[in-house]
């Protein structure tokens, strides 16, 4: 090859692709694209697997929010509870006198059966006293002796006086848990009381329901 020629084919300018083939060039980058957004960008980013390739090769869990498992440390109280006791809802209506009377029917403890570990959520309430402080109640519990307990034991919650009560209990002891009511006003009331939870009636006459109350029957205030 002449030095003529070599300077000949190094000047020579680049033909530009054809049409056809700058087509082809152009759908293949379009194809390309399509394929990586429908078949990576959409399964990992936006959970969007219209073909199932983000699944079957583990995409789609990489855009997936995964849930945060909190780590409670050894000795924890747990959070959660089972019981044998079946779970029941009962309403108690307890009537009381009015103070000061003689059969002392202005006086009475009312108490459900539990198990140590039993729960029960409560709402009490009283109307008709003018001044709460004329109606006093003592919350607590008690395992009566017998058998096995030469000496009864008794678990104070709360003694105060006032015309109602919310809150929940953890019966710490087995046995009867409940109140003491008192009614110091001039005039019979009835105590409304609501139980939710773990725990067993104590049938009218047994202990914790000497004054034969029976639960779930609507009742009217004590003559004055």
């Amino acid at each position: 090859m002449t030095e003529e020629t070599q300077v000949q084919v190094e000047g020579q300018t680049t033909r530009p692709p054809s049409r056809s083939r700058l087509a082809l060039i152009v759908g293949g980058a379009v194809v390309v694209a399509t394929v990586v957004t429908v078949g990576f960008l959409l399964p990992a980013e936006f959970q969007v697997d219209p073909t199932g390739f983000g699944r079957a090769t583990g995409l789609y869990k990489l855009g997936t929010p995964q849930p945060k498992t909190a780590t409670v440390a050894a000795g924890t109280t747990s959070t959660t509870r089972e019981y044998p006791t079946p779970y029941r809802t009962d309403t108690i209506d307890i009537p009381l006198a009015a103070g000061g009377d003689e059969n002392r029917g202005d006086e009475l403890e009312y108490k459900v059966q539990m198990k140590a570990g039993d729960s029960f959520v409560y709402s009490w309430s009283v109307a008709g006293i003018p001044n709460p402080e004329e109606f006093y109640y003592d919350f607590h519990g008690e395992t009566p002796a017998g058998p096995g307990v030469p000496e009864a034991k008794v678990v104070e919650y709360k003694q105060a006086t006032g015309t109602g009560g919310n809150g929940t209990l953890i019966a710490p002891i087995p046995g009867v848990h409940g109140w003491y009511l008192q009614n110091q006003s001039r005039n019979p009331v009835v105590v409304k009381l609501k139980l939710s939870g773990f725990y067993n009636l104590v049938p009218p006459g047994g202990y914790g329901n000497l004054n034969n109350i029976e639960a779930n029957k609507p009742v009217a205030a004590a003559a004055r």
